[in-house]
């Protein structure tokens, strides 16, 4: 569907552009100017203004079909802000304008009914949005969006362009290479048109501007944008399907889009499919990269309010994609009337606040071999100043409300709670250069680990945590003399062990940015008084299981050992997560005699029963001895969880 979709749209983007005439430099200094030579060129069939380095300060001008408007490196267009330079509202009569949020139908660059066009070149077209503003209203910078929003200016009579680039019921429309800065309003709006090329344009809006949309595609049908950079104030793309003409919305579908390449730092959504009264349909955005979205990266709003009158928003694929530093991977409403369907994520990274948010009545969403990773802290601002949003809770929920019969999540990271079983591994002390090492095979199997640190908390620490904090992995302190804490307690005190133990570890890795929300208990030693007193400082502790050992197949420890599998110690539900805080389990190593086979048998049956299950070791090696892991078991053990189903986690991931 993909390829049939990149055909369609190149086939469909064969511009024309005056061949063989001569180009039309601009030698004036005015937007007349450049509005005569672009009449100019028209006059002679068309061809290529050239727009040299310098500034013109101009009011709307106008495309003609088979003219290409190049600009050349260090040209810039500057908007005017005398509201008589700029077309009028009803210069056509699909042209539109809002009140409400307080901006005309007034265009820098405008095209209405023209074909084989084109913007091209290495400079600059600046809307001077900033100029229409001044003293705004501090009302009006809304908590929701990053930034802050300005709207209405209060120290002058109210005049604010509206989309600075529009194309109406257009053809072949091509932007490429130039800058779009400063909107006062949406950047680029392109309404019921066929044929649309953006490649190489870059978006670099006043991100405190109201309505400074980037690529508002309306309508529009047999569209490539690729390899372009978007800051804006709003939503990074908005596709819409409201024409308000009758029958324009059902006669100019908006379809086959592609985006592809593209680096998109949004204030609202980052992608927003909706609003109208049409259909949106056949969409693919590939291989993008989406920052900062205060809504989300993706977004689904058939209507702003409940009524009939919604748009239908139908096969939609985003592929490839990473969604960074979001509040939400995906989000948005389904008022009655509307209709999503054939929505579907596919190799998605999500690294956001909070997890996708759906309306529970939408059909036929889907993602396939995506991840969620949690960030801690999402930064807006609003009238009072900044403020941080921080949230410690839904670090493992893939989709709020989990995966609800038309909500299908398959093969996605992390899973709902008790859909799999839980493997979870731990390793201890200073083995730096064994852990770093087995970094390829964790990655291999998708899995992540927790990494206790003993002793101090130095340099070559600093060096290690981040290099597996890169790759997902958990990093907990593991007591800085590796005293035992009940007897330590006894002696010191309470604040007295943790000025021994723990204070200047952590201290210098909060002084690293390394976030450290676990404890292992050296040597397993624990009460439930230590217990208590450790999780008011810490998320999560691991300690072990009185009495719970390997079971020794060479008769050479205690006769009654049982085998492990039958032992329910060893094993709880994965449902059970968010409540168990003490996690305990047993110690891998040659000193034990263990038996890779019995270790297998319990991964085979927490992932049948979707229980969890814990394995501490201390180093990771060909061939190590003592209390480490042999590099050989590790990677049985995560093709063996891997083939049994089960999530292999960080403390740091857990709920």
């Amino acid at each position: 569907m993909k390829n049939r979709l990149l055909m369609c749209v190149c086939v469909a983007l064969g511009a024309v552009l005056g061949a063989g005439a001569a180009d039309v430099v601009v030698t004036g200094k005015t937007g007349r100017d450049i509005q005569a030579a672009i009449d100019q060129a028209a006059a002679q069939g068309g061809g290529r203004v050239v727009v040299p380095a310098g500034e013109w300060t101009t009011g709307t001008l106008e495309m003609r079909s088979h003219v290409e408007l190049h600009l050349q490196k260090g040209a810039i267009l500057k908007g005017g802000t005398k509201e008589a330079d700029y077309n009028r509202n009803d210069v056509f009569p699909e042209n539109f304008w809002s009140p409400g949020e307080e901006w005309s139908g007034g265009h820098l660059i405008l095209g209405y009914k023209v074909e084989d066009v084109a913007i091209t070149g290495e400079g600059v077209i600046d809307g001077n949005g900033p100029a229409f503003f001044g003293d705004c209203d501090e009302d009006s910078r809304w908590p929701w969006y990053k930034y802050g929003l300005k709207l209405h200016p209060t120290d002058r009579t109210w005049f604010r362009p509206g989309p600075m680039v529009a194309f109406f019921r257009s053809r072949n429309i091509r932007l490429e290479g130039v800058t779009l800065a400063n909107t006062p309003a949406w950047t680029c709006h392109v309404r019921c048109s066929d044929g649309l090329t953006v490649r190489n344009v870059t978006i670099d809006a006043d991100r405190t501007i109201a309505n400074s949309d980037g690529f508002s595609i309306d309508c529009t049908r047999n569209v490539l944008v690729e390899k372009c950079t978007v800051k804006t104030g709003d939503d990074g793309f908005a596709i819409r399907a409201s024409c308000r003409q009758p029958g324009h919305a059902e006669t100019n579908l908006c379809e086959n889009i592609v985006i592809r390449d593209c680096d998109i730092w949004s204030c609202c959504y980052g992608i927003r499919f909706g609003i109208g009264t049409g259909t949106i349909t056949n969409v693919v955005v590939a291989d993008t990269r989406i920052h900062e979205a205060a809504e989300a990266g993706v977004g689904f709003t058939p209507a702003w309010v409940e009524a009939a009158r919604n748009c239908h928003i139908l096969g939609i694929t985003v592929t490839n994609c990473v969604i960074s530093d979001c509040m939400r991977p995906v989000g948005g409403n389904q008022p009655r009337g509307s209709r999503l369907d054939g929505i579907r994520f596919l190799d998605c990274t999500f690294n956001t606040l909070l997890p996708s948010m759906l309306p529970s009545d939408a059909c036929g969403v889907s993602f396939a071999r995506c991840t969620r990773n949690t960030i801690e802290t999402f930064k807006v601002r609003h009238r009072r100043g900044w403020n941080e949003r921080g949230i410690r809770r839904n670090k493992s929920v893939f989709i709020e409300g989990g995966a609800r019969g038309n909500i299908a999540v398959a093969d996605c990271r992390p899973r709902p709670l008790g859909s799999s079983g839980v493997l979870l591994l731990t390793f201890d002390d200073r083995n730096f250069a064994d852990w770093e090492r087995a970094l390829p095979l964790f990655a291999k199997y998708g899995a992540h680990a927790s990494f206790f640190i003993s002793g101090d908390f130095d340099s070559r620490a600093v060096t290690t945590s981040k290099r597996l904090m890169a790759a997902g992995h958990t990093i907990g302190l593991h007591g800085r003399r590796h005293e035992n804490v009940p007897e330590a307690i006894a002696k010191w005190g309470k604040a007295g062990w943790w000025d021994r133990e723990v204070a200047t570890p952590k201290r210098c890795a909060d002084v690293a940015y390394v976030p450290v929300r676990s404890f292992a208990y050296p040597n397993n030693r624990h009460d439930d008084a230590t217990d208590a007193h450790l999780l008011t400082r810490f998320e999560r502790l691991r300690a072990g299981i009185p009495g719970l050992r390997p079971h020794d197949p060479k008769g050479e420890h205690v006769a009654d050992l049982k085998p492990l599998l039958s032992d329910e110690r060893m094993f709880f539900p994965a449902k059970d997560l968010p409540k168990r805080r003490v996690l305990g389990g047993i110690i891998l190593g040659e000193n034990y005699h263990v038996d890779i086979e019995e270790v297998v048998a319990c991964i085979r049956r927490a992932g049948a029963r979707k229980e969890v299950l814990l394995f501490t070791s201390h180093g990771i090696s060909p061939d190590a001895k003592g209390i480490n892991m042999k590099t050989e078991w590790l990677e049985r053990i995560l093709a063996e969880a891997k083939a049994a189903g089960l999530e292999v986690l960080g403390f740091d991931d857990l709920p």
